[in-house]
């Protein structure tokens, strides 16, 4: 087996161990409007708007992160990623802007949180915060029903084309020895 395919199978491992823990996984879809400037500057861009919006929703599910420890806090897994071309294509608001890069993850809510509400819901209701930075034109959220590895596997399909490296798959929360001073 490749270093890449080992790879793989640890992230999908990662999600199905928190979906046998009662974690609650989503597939999310990040459109962005139209990014100027290089590749790389804009997957850095669409990556700390990631990192904004997984910190705008923690809020929602968690009261006092500092009184949670962090592996029961929602957990999220994504890089960029581009359309892959079918024999039906389906127009998605944004899909032209950025050449197609947008962003994809799974995210997982903990079975204990402050919400009895779903991330669908969550996400809804906190719609003016996640749109408030104006770089996003659509964030598209499916519940995971059946096949938690197979939806990992989805979500790293930029990685396993080749088509990123290994260091852009972004994992939320970060340990706390990863994190800045700044808490970023």
């Amino acid at each position: 087996m490749s270093h890449k395919q080992k790879l793989i199978n640890a992230y999908q491992s990662m999600v199905e161990e928190r979906v046998d823990a009662g974690f609650e996984g989503s597939l999310l879809t990040l459109m962005f409007k139209d990014l100027k400037g290089s590749e790389a500057a804009c997957k850095a861009r669409m990556e700390n708007e990631v990192e904004r919006i997984y910190a705008t929703l923690l809020t929602r599910f968690l009261k006092d992160q500092s009184k949670v420890p962090i592996d029961e806090w929602p957990f999220f897994m994504g890089c960029v990623d581009w359309p892959v071309h079918k024999k039906v294509k389906k127009a998605i608001h944004g899909i032209a802007n950025n050449d197609g890069m947008h962003f994809g993850g799974i995210y997982m809510v903990p079975p204990k949180t402050r919400t009895a509400m779903n991330l669908e819901d969550v996400v809804e209701r906190a719609m003016p915060q996640i749109m408030r930075s104006g770089l996003l034109t659509n964030i598209h959220v499916k519940p995971i029903r059946d096949t938690p590895r197979k939806a990992a596997g989805y979500v790293l399909k930029s990685f396993d084309r080749l088509r990123i490296g290994s260091d852009e798959i972004l994992i939320l929360p970060r340990h706390h020895s990863e994190m800045s001073k700044k808490g970023a």
